[in-house]
């Protein structure tokens, strides 16, 4: 396994195309100058609060807020107004901070939930005080994960980037206090705001100017328009003058060739974006339909810069497909037909290439091709040893997220997400909600959130738009609740925490399964070893306890009549077969309830009351605790459960017949 952050010099990778093989190989005819990718090329300032973003740093943020304005915040999440509070960061004491909420389609996602008011949050210490920051911070954000139950998409791909010399923001991990109460397990991330500008670009970053991308931000010039989906964050740039500059020159550099591109981008800022996003399958971004979730800063001579942002999508969390192992070894030559195997030469999905001409123009200079491939290198060089960083960063983070009484996902949806499947597919679920959450329907108003009937988990050809979820068609319902005081928000400890009704239709699947298709997808196109993907067997066959380890489908009859387990079959685990419980507890006829708050099922069947927990290997039934002989387990966001325990503890009677691979229920 490669060293986890090798970097790699420029110098020492001028690529040339041969044939579809990218294979690195000494260039004399390159024409661009070498540089270190790593090296430091911006201009910033050292700042103090770089010592609380260190990506594996956990930290204590504490607000204290009045009561008042905190109901007032969570009765009215969308308007995302501040109010002043005190906090404490990592003991560092500060009054008269601003806090708000933030978001917008997530956002409106957990305000629309009846049992959760875990919102992203904003901290801006200057808001009342423009002289006061946070050892030179002037504002953070706290993300809340709603569709990342790893914990990591965020704090990778921003970590991958920094590998190969991008400035970038920083972040770290936040246990979030409020009024005392533990609120919840967070991923803290330095906004890119004036602290932000300085870092990177030094004390002249005044004379400059910043923008924001909305949706379909694809940087196309059209005469006379006003741009309006990029809005200026600081700064001025009178009728965006600079900005509509930039935007025409990129669009007429001449085919194959630089033009004068160079004086208004920072092409390698561009190129290391792009590449970042193709390689590590992030599609919320300029390089799929959204087209947003960048910034651009220009410098006084209106040179821009590109600034990723927001990468809780990323490892294909968007869900474009995820590729078993058979995506894998998928011909390049069908590209873009998912996010496992899209082309390092048209790393785009969902949009085409001449949709997006900051992908599209650059890459067709040769010079700035070869730089591209030179960063696809790198971050490859990081995969390689992403396995090893989920596993160490796991370590430290499992903890907290097990203590995280507000987490959107169990604590085995969490490992679930961390370990690679070669039979779960690695796409977010888009549909496929979590255990107890199956057929539940998004509020009225926002039924545009739920992909068309039969388009769920649909990858669409090369060039077509996908079944979008647009905030455009979220309909008209933008506070989430109702005029009720049954849907109001409440505070921590009311409603704040456990599942939500929206939170299916975002579930990213197994971070470790897309990255390790991605990985040898990766290499096979760049002519490099290919990785062996991990050996699952024990996972897909086990031990039938007599005749060694099977590959058998288990059936699962009830009185003769076979019981049918429509999205995850049983399987062997450790000799005792796993049935999904829901299913198997629908089938024995028992009437069944699921508590979010406390994440337990419970149910009835005759005089049998059976209550399982999820993540405990301990079971009650008629009140009695009983130990299970095996823990459950996490397969395809279904919770399986060992069934002779559990048939057996409401009173069936189990055998088994090795021979046919058959369990055979029978009511006594």
């Amino acid at each position: 396994m490669k060293h986890l952050l090798r970097k790699v010099s420029i110098t020492a990778l001028s690529v040339a195309l041969v044939g579809s093989s990218y294979g690195l190989i000494v260039n004399p005819n390159a024409v661009w100058a070498a540089e270190a990718s790593t090296a430091a090329k911006s201009k910033g300032v050292t700042k103090a609060y770089e010592s609380l973003f260190q990506t594996d740093n956990v930290i204590d943020v504490k607000i204290t807020i009045d009561e008042a304005d905190w109901k007032s915040m969570l009765e009215s999440p969308m308007d995302k107004d501040y109010k002043n509070v005190s906090v404490e960061v990592d003991g560092n004491k500060l009054d008269n901070v601003g806090f708000s909420t933030k978001g917008n389609l997530t956002l409106m996602s957990v305000s629309s939930m009846k049992d959760s008011d875990r919102y992203s949050f904003r901290l801006k210490f200057d808001k009342y005080d423009k002289t006061q920051t946070l050892l030179g911070l002037d504002k953070m954000v706290l993300n809340n994960n709603f569709s990342d139950p790893s914990y990591m998409r965020e704090v990778l791909h921003y970590e991958a980037l920094r590998s190969i010399g991008m400035d970038v923001p920083m972040t770290n991990y936040v246990n979030l206090y409020i009024n005392g109460e533990l609120a919840g397990f967070y991923t803290g991330v330095e906004a890119v705001d004036d602290s932000y500008l300085e870092r990177n670009y030094g004390e002249s970053y005044k004379d400059g100017v910043l923008y924001d991308t909305e949706e379909k931000s694809y940087l196309q010039y059209k005469d006379g328009s006003d741009y309006s989906t990029l809005t200026k964050d600081l700064g001025t740039d009178k009728d965006k003058a600079k900005l509509k500059n930039f935007i025409k020159t990129l669009n007429d550099m001449p085919a194959g060739e630089k033009g004068d591109i160079e004086s208004v981008l920072d092409v390698d800022s561009a190129l290391q974006y792009i590449a970042g996003n193709v390689i590590l399958g992030n599609y919320d971004s300029y390089n799929g339909e959204k087209g947003h979730n960048y910034m651009l800063y220009s410098d006084a001579n209106g040179k821009f810069t590109v600034v990723p942002w927001d990468f809780n999508m990323s490892f294909n969390g968007l869900g474009f497909g995820g590729g078993g192992r058979n995506q894998a070894g998928a011909s390049t030559t069908a590209v873009n037909t998912n996010a496992t195997n899209v082309s390092v030469d048209e790393p785009v999905l969902g949009i085409r290439m001449d949709q997006v001409p900051m992908i599209n123009n650059l890459l067709a200079v040769p010079e700035y091709k070869a730089k591209y491939l030179a960063y696809v290198n790198e971050l490859t060089d990081y995969l390689e040893g992403i396995q090893d960083r989920i596993t160490s960063l796991a370590v430290e983070i499992r903890p907290y997220i097990e203590a995280d009484p507000t987490k959107f996902y169990t604590t085995e949806q969490f490992e679930s997400n961390i370990v690679y499947s070669a039979t779960t597919d690695a796409a977010g679920s888009m549909g496929t909600p979590p255990e107890g959450f199956e057929g539940m329907t998004p509020p009225e108003g926002m039924e545009g959130m739920m992909p068309p009937e039969g388009f769920e988990g649909f990858t669409p050809p090369n060039g077509m738009t996908p079944p979008a979820l647009s905030e455009t068609t979220a309909g008209d319902n933008t506070s989430g609740a109702d005029a009720s005081n049954d849907n109001m928000p409440t505070r921590p400890g009311g409603n704040f925490g456990g599942f939500g009704i929206n939170m299916g239709l975002m579930t990213a699947g197994s971070l470790t399964t897309f990255a390790l298709n991605r990985l040898a997808n990766l290499q096979e196109q760049l002519g490099r070893e290919v990785t062996p993907l991990p050996d699952t067997s024990d996972d897909e066959t086990s031990s039938n306890g007599s005749d060694g380890t099977t590959n058998q489908t288990i059936t699962v009859s009830l009185d003769g009549k076979k019981i049918t387990f429509p999205d995850q079959n049983p399987l062997v685990q450790d000799g005792r077969v796993m049935v999904p419980v829901n299913a198997l507890l629908e089938a024995l006829g028992a009437e069944v309830k699921w508590n979010p708050a406390t994440k337990t099922v419970t149910a009835v069947l005759n005089d049998q009351t059976f209550v399982l927990q999820i993540g405990s290997n301990t079971v009650t039934v008629n009140g009695e605790t009983l130990q299970m002989d095996t823990s459950s387990i996490i397969q395809n966001n279904r919770t399986l459960v060992p069934l002779r325990f559990i048939s057996e503890g409401l009173g069936l009677k189990v055998d088994w017949n090795a021979a046919d691979a058959l369990v055979s229920l029978t009511s006594e």
